[in-house]
């Protein structure tokens, strides 16, 4: 506990030493350390939140069923108070002992989060393939996600209430692809098992039916593949002949594809011969292209086809990630990394942003200072530069619920980050302004991307839009440590490698092999870029990676990239 407490301490100090404000400011996007100090009286408004409802008709128009393929009451959503809370408790009952009862609140919240969240999780990529572009911002998904933080908030402390008044207890649990709190009853309790099974929280129970879902459909499209190639194939054998019919039995030998070859001219012109009924006649030829009984036929077919799967099935698959694989010509770039309450950005607050900048092939910028301190001793800048780091805070209903894991996670503890010095990110425009504007400036990079742009997508407005148009692009480290780095070796827990960011700096010599990572956006961004600066400079020297057979010129990384239909004038 004296160690966690000297690590609190510690960071604490370092956060009053390079954190004076919490607020971004592009003017100072050439200096590493910030200045400006955030208005703490000015009033947070909120009525963009009534203002991002405006568009559920352009919503509506495209977007027909949720996540779980149940039709959207957009209505519903509408009527939703997304300023003051969605929510059916009010303050009053998130306290012990209130008269209200615990049991059916917590129910009815629950039941509010499952339906609003299973649209959340369909917009992104209703939004993505919007190619007309009838919806035009993403406002009404963050203003639902900023209202579905505060809903989970409500549900966590009804939950404690619960526990306070000896109703049930509460344990984390691992549900195959999530962590979810189960309720249990008190023996001798008002309550039983089978009362709590309606105030379960259905997270996994959701998410894994979305996966299994999502892989039938892949195998279904992959199936439907398959079956067109197949037909696609056998359209092609009656029309030209059977893989395994030579031109001695499909055609005449003078239209043979082998006559005037190499072989045709040592062993002569192939003869039909009329006498023997295995070889076709010129009748039979003129009459079926193939001239191939039709069992032979069909085997010749059916072993072709097992062949062509066969060869399918045997080749590599696409790794998905490969697409944020970065370019031999990289340079400039942002590495950045979040932490935050949760996994989810629907629920979760972010309350640490680190980022600082790197060039992968120039020199450093010399008039830039080079003596930041990390939280760790031996970090030193080296070549990075305009080093930020950033403090966010909670609500005060997430506060007084804490979150121990957090803690010992990152030493972070999120009962202490409220008030006026630790705003809210995704009630901070300005901070989210600035972030966007180096988010677009060059590309970004992180260590499992997809997280940190997950976050953005859902707290920082104008992102989702300056995705769509083209304007972000995102570089991860963590397929180049899964496809670049040998060391990556499959072991039990990691099939594919140990990836963290932890192994991947470690082996790359930007963590030292007794150290572990910080869990800090500036010092898991610092370690990260290191790691990768050092990666590409040996792969450059082995003619592997970006300079291999596979690599891409450019900067690589991944960018959307808008094809305008072309308009012709006659």
């Amino acid at each position: 506990m004296s160690d966690m407490n000297d690590m609190n301490d510690s960071m604490s100090s370092e956060q009053a030493d390079n954190n004076q404000n919490n607020h971004l400011n592009v003017t100072d996007a050439d200096t590493a350390a910030e200045t400006s100090t955030p208005a703490a009286t000015a009033p947070v408004d909120r009525t963009w939140l009534t203002k991002a409802k405006d568009t559920i008709a352009q919503w509506a128009y495209i977007m027909l069923k949720d996540a779980d393929d149940h039709d959207i009451d957009w209505d519903w959503v509408r009527s939703l108070d997304l300023e003051h809370g969605i929510g059916v408790a009010q303050p009053v009952d998130l306290e012990p002992g209130a008269a209200s009862n615990v049991h059916d609140l917590l129910k009815a919240d629950l039941t509010i989060r499952d339906r609003l969240e299973a649209i959340i999780a369909k917009m992104s990529m209703v939004f993505m393939r919007d190619f007309d572009r009838h919806i035009k911002t993403y406002e009404l998904p963050r203003a639902l996600a900023y209202a579905d933080r505060r809903l989970t908030d409500q549900i966590d402390l009804l939950r404690d209430r619960g526990v306070a008044e000896g109703l049930w207890t509460v344990t984390d649990e691992d549900r195959e692809r999530v962590t979810v709190p189960v309720l249990h009853a008190v023996e001798g309790g008002l309550l039983t098992d089978d009362d709590l099974a309606d105030v379960q929280d259905r997270t996994a129970e959701i998410v894994n039916a979305r996966a299994e879902q999502r892989k039938a459909d892949r195998e279904k499209r992959e199936a439907a593949k398959h079956e067109r190639q197949m037909a696609l194939f056998a359209a092609d054998e009656k029309h030209y002949g059977s893989v395994e019919a030579g031109p001695d039995e499909s055609a005449p030998a003078d239209s043979s594809s082998d006559a005037n070859s190499a072989d045709d001219l040592i062993e002569g012109p192939q003869v039909i011969n009329d006498d023997n009924p295995a070889v076709p006649s010129i009748e039979q030829v003129r009459t079926n292209e193939t001239a191939v009984p039709e069992m032979r036929y069909e085997k010749s077919r059916h072993a072709a086809a097992e062949h062509v799967a066969a060869r399918q099935a045997a080749a590599p698959k696409d790794y998905w990630r490969e697409v944020y694989l970065p370019g031999r010509d990289v340079d400039n770039v942002m590495g950045i990394d979040l932490e935050t309450n949760g996994t989810e950005p629907y629920r979760a607050y972010i309350i640490d942003v680190g980022f600082e900048y790197m060039n992968m092939k120039s020199p450093r910028p010399t008039a830039l200072p080079d003596d930041y301190r990390y939280d760790k001793d031996y970090y030193e800048s080296g070549d990075a530069y305009d080093q930020h780091r950033f403090s966010f805070g909670v609500t005060p209903e997430a506060a007084r619920h804490g979150n121990a894991f957090i803690i010992q996670l990152t030493g972070i503890d999120i009962s202490q980050r409220t008030g006026a010095e630790f705003p809210l990110f995704d009630e901070d425009p300005a901070a989210q302004a600035d972030l966007l504007h180096r988010l677009t400036s060059q590309p970004f990079v992180a260590h499992m991307a997809t997280f940190e742009h997950s976050f953005f997508m859902l707290n920082v407005a104008g992102y989702a839009e300056a995705y769509r148009n083209g304007h972000v692009t995102i570089i991860d480290t963590l397929p180049m440590s899964r496809l670049w780095d040998e060391g990556s070796i499959p072991c039990e827990g990691h099939p594919d490698g140990d990836n963290t960011l932890d192994a991947y700096a470690k082996r790359q010599g930007a963590l030292h092999e007794d150290d572990a990572e910080r869990h800090l956006g500036l010092e898991d961004t610092h370690i990260m870029l290191l790691a990768m600066k050092h990666h590409l400079t040996q792969l450059k020297a082995e003619a592997r990676g970006p300079w291999g057979p596979s690599g891409k010129a450019g900067v690589g990384g991944k960018r959307i990239v808008n094809y305008r239909r072309r308009s012709w004038r006659r």
